[in-house]
């Protein structure tokens, strides 16, 4: 993954707040920047991931399929 450069939008207040921090983390202010951008970037995925559903049966799939009368697939759509 490469990485690209772009110009950032911000109000001069918030960025000072950035950049100091960078610099007593000894970095600079564009891998700060970089930073915030990928726990977002993170953030954003995280949310966008699908939600898998979690159930219990009496019975294994499998035989409900064997299950005529129970199971949808094996009736015709319409009579």
């Amino acid at each position: 993954m490469g990485v690209r450069r772009t110009t950032v939008a911000a109000q001069d207040d918030d960025l000072a707040v950035i950049a100091n921090d960078a610099r007593l983390r000894g970095i600079s202010l564009s891998r700060a920047l970089g930073e915030l951008v990928a726990s977002r970037a993170e953030e954003l995925r995280r949310q966008r991931r699908p939600r898998v559903a979690m159930f219990s049966v009496d019975f294994s799939i499998a035989d409900a399929m064997d299950r005529e009368d129970e199971n949808p697939a094996a009736q015709p759509f319409r009579s």
